[in-house]
């Protein structure tokens, strides 16, 4: 708890990974449990996620799931698993393999564990859209107890549950991202962010302020003013600030920033300099999903001060990246586009 509360309020990172190590050898000497797999979930869903690479995050998520069904605490367990799966995502797992995992699950969280199941069914819905699965229905395997997304956000008003009215804008802004709808995608994260549950340290968050700040360098480049310059900039800052907890996970995200704000600075050089070097750190850590994103950033920045020839040959390379990612309606979105 106390490294969970360095790393939400406090935003001291270090002295939550010196909190994390106690939790962890207090843990090992814990005898298993309920008590111990929910302590357990905390640290490894909400705190040490920002230390490791995401595999190894998954990983421990996959052992508390265990933990949870060998203890009959199947509520807990699907909890578990709904977090592992978001690892996943995030890591880039191939898009039709995480689909499969998710149509299997659904059911049996719809049964056990409805919140699990509500989280999942946007996610499955997101990768939907990515992949452009249209004969998927992911409610239609809660029986009834989820009917669709808009319901999910009526009831979720009517019941002031700010968690999960966050969590439908938050996926309409992934969404809205990954299609290249950016005025859109930034209007839904303005009503995501504008609810505390958004900002807790999830994995989630990392991701919206990489997906914001391009999305705001975008804009700002487009001509909407140097208030767009200046989120960008903000989302950078932050990225440099969760740089020093992990390379692996944050290096190539923070180089791709960087490469956007020298876009929007007009320094062609250093831009695409720190376009390859987020290509080549994305790649190295297998995060195929990411590599893309660089390829296709670099190919728009590249397109627009018209050094065509090379702009074709990043785009196709995203086209590649996305292909190899599974998200055949993302990729053929592009092509069309482009």
């Amino acid at each position: 708890t106390f490294a969970y509360f360095q790393v939400f309020l406090e935003q001291s990172f270090e002295s939550g990974r010196q909190w994390v190590g106690f939790a962890k050898t207090l843990l090992e000497k814990s005898p298993n449990g309920t008590v111990t797999s929910r302590a357990s979930f905390i640290l490894y869903a909400m705190v040490n996620f920002w230390y490791v690479p995401l595999q190894e995050s998954s990983n421990h998520m996959q052992e508390i799931e265990d933990m949870n069904f060998k203890f009959g605490d199947t509520e807990n367990a699907y909890m578990a698993q709904c977090v592992r799966y978001k690892f996943l995502f995030f890591r880039g797992e191939r898009l039709s393999t995480f689909s499969r995992k998710l149509e299997t699950s659904l059911p049996l969280m719809a049964r056990f564990s409805i919140g699990s199941a509500r989280l999942s069914a946007l996610d499955k819905e997101m990768i939907d859209a990515l992949t452009g699965d249209k004969s998927s229905n992911p409610y239609a395997a809660s029986d009834g107890k989820l009917r669709n997304k808009q319901a999910i956000l009526d009831e979720a008003q009517s019941t002031m549950d700010f968690q999960t009215i966050g969590s439908v804008y938050t996926q309409n802004f992934f969404i809205s991202f990954w299609m290249g709808d950016y005025d859109k995608a930034l209007e839904a994260s303005d009503t995501a962010m504008s609810f505390p549950s958004a900002k807790m340290p999830k994995v989630a968050l990392i991701y919206h302020i990489l997906y914001r700040g391009i999305a705001a360098f975008h804009l700002h480049r487009e001509g909407n003013g140097e208030k767009w310059l200046k989120e960008g900039n903000d989302m950078k800052d932050q990225m440099e600030i969760w740089v020093k907890n992990s390379e692996v996970l944050f290096e190539n995200k923070l180089l791709l920033l960087e490469a956007e704000y020298c876009a929007s600075m007009c320094e062609v050089i250093l831009a695409k300099e720190s376009y390859k070097f987020s290509i080549k750190v994305a790649r190295d850590n297998g995060y195929v999903h990411e590599q893309g994103l660089a390829y296709e950033c670099m190919g728009k920045y590249l397109m627009s001060v018209v050094e065509v020839q090379e702009a074709e040959c990043c785009l196709l390379s995203a086209h590649k990246c996305y292909m190899q990612w599974g998200a055949t309606a993302k990729a053929n979105k592009l092509w069309k586009d482009w």
